[in-house]
């Protein structure tokens, strides 16, 4: 053989990298399965970031709740009195409107004034809390059955003056009776059908 042919046996070598450098392996993903467009790898990736933003986000929010309780602070004193005036003049109008409904009930149901402190009781039921008043209102009178129209009955008739019926006959017609049919007279005057008024 010739010396530039020469076949060697020995097994080939990979390049080791001089003794300084660290090896990084690089990761290798297999391939997506076939109709998947996304790699698991990536989806778990994202996944944990979204949960990580989440997180974050309810500290920030948390945060910010704390800090709103302490905003007495951030109020000067002229912002302090007029918060004062304002929750004042709030709780004032809320019992304005609350007594002008009130009015309005008892205008609607003149029956309620004295029974008031037993409604008051009704209201403050569990089951009827956070009820309208009107509502409430109707509520209380048809449960205590204060609310049930009259019922008169049958409605009277409306067809004008109606003399009732006579049983008997009246004289003229006993007369043309026995003038024009003598023997249907004769048998009705037997039975008794024949009663002259």
């Amino acid at each position: 053989m010739d010396e530039n042919n020469q076949v060697v046996k020995d097994p080939p070598t990979t390049e080791q990298p001089p003794e300084g450098q660290a090896v990084t392996p690089e990761e290798v993903t297999p391939p997506a399965p076939a109709g998947s467009k996304t790699d698991q790898t990536l989806l778990l990736k994202s996944l944990k970031e979204e949960r990580e933003k989440r997180q974050l986000l309810e500290e920030e929010l948390t945060r910010l709740k704390d800090s709103s309780a302490l905003s007495d602070e951030v109020f000067s004193d002229e912002g302090k009195v007029l918060e004062k005036k304002i929750s004042a003049l709030g709780s004032e109008l809320s019992e304005l409107r609350q007594e002008s409904a009130k009015k309005d009930v008892l205008i609607a149901h003149p029956e309620l004034k004295e029974k008031w402190e037993e409604f008051e009781e009704f209201r403050s039921q569990s089951d009827n809390k956070g009820m309208n008043l009107r509502t409430a209102a109707k509520a209380y009178l048809v449960e205590n059955g204060l609310l049930e129209p009259v019922r008169k009955g049958l409605e009277k008739p409306t067809g004008g003056p109606r003399v009732p019926m006579t049983s008997g006959m009246t004289a003229e017609d006993v007369k043309t009776l026995r003038e024009t049919n003598f023997k249907k007279y004769q048998e009705m005057l037997l039975k008794g059908q024949i009663k002259i008024e």
